[in-house]
């Protein structure tokens, strides 16, 4: 498995995000961000806003950010998995460096064009694989989902199923019919 981007391009767009301090995403957040547009039934313009609180990124900077998403969704199309930049620990708190922030970035990947993910497959399946993400995010206030935290068993299944479920998710938005090779077939 390799890494979806170069060591430059990541190391390059590290720097940037650490000089704009907390008025952007961290590279953690940005990974999980980038990972659900190239995940997304399709990419929402003007998305590299998300990235930075206040004014435009930078056109190099927003070069890397397309590079990156591109090389995670080619990665998702050859049928490799993607590492993330983080433990698959959701106890883990290390300041925007965990896989809370993670899931907050891809949660945030997921807000910018909500309505057409959650119209571009069943409405009911799309939530149940974006589950895992919004409860480790905590970003959702719902009592149960509070109730489902308590169960560390399952919380620890949904956070190392992550890499499988994003892989599903890809499938689920850019290979709809796969599988269903045999129902054409009869029609011949």
């Amino acid at each position: 498995m390799h890494q979806p981007d170069n060591p430059a391009l990541k190391q390059n767009l590290r720097d940037w995000l650490q000089q704009a301090g907390d008025t952007c995403l961290s590279w953690v957040e940005v990974h999980g961000l980038l990972t659900a547009l190239a995940c997304a039934p399709r990419l929402p313009e003007n998305w590299q806003e998300a990235i930075l609180e206040e004014g435009p990124v930078p056109v190099e900077v927003a070069d890397a950010l397309e590079n990156l998403r591109q090389r995670i969704q080619a990665q998702l199309s050859a049928g490799e998995g993607i590492q993330l930049p983080c433990r698959l620990d959701p106890d883990e708190d290390r300041e925007g460096q965990d896989l809370a922030s993670w899931c907050m970035g891809f949660s945030a990947g997921v807000g910018l064009d909500q309505e057409v993910w959650d119209n571009a497959a069943d409405e009911e399946t799309v939530a149940s694989l974006l589950l895992p993400f919004v409860l480790i995010a905590g970003i959702d206030e719902d009592p149960e989902l509070d109730l489902l935290w308590q169960d560390q068993k399952l919380v620890r299944q949904m956070a190392m199923g992550i890499p499988d479920l994003i892989e599903e998710i890809f499938l689920l938005f850019h290979a709809p019919d796969l599988g269903d090779d045999n129902d054409n077939n009869e029609e011949d």
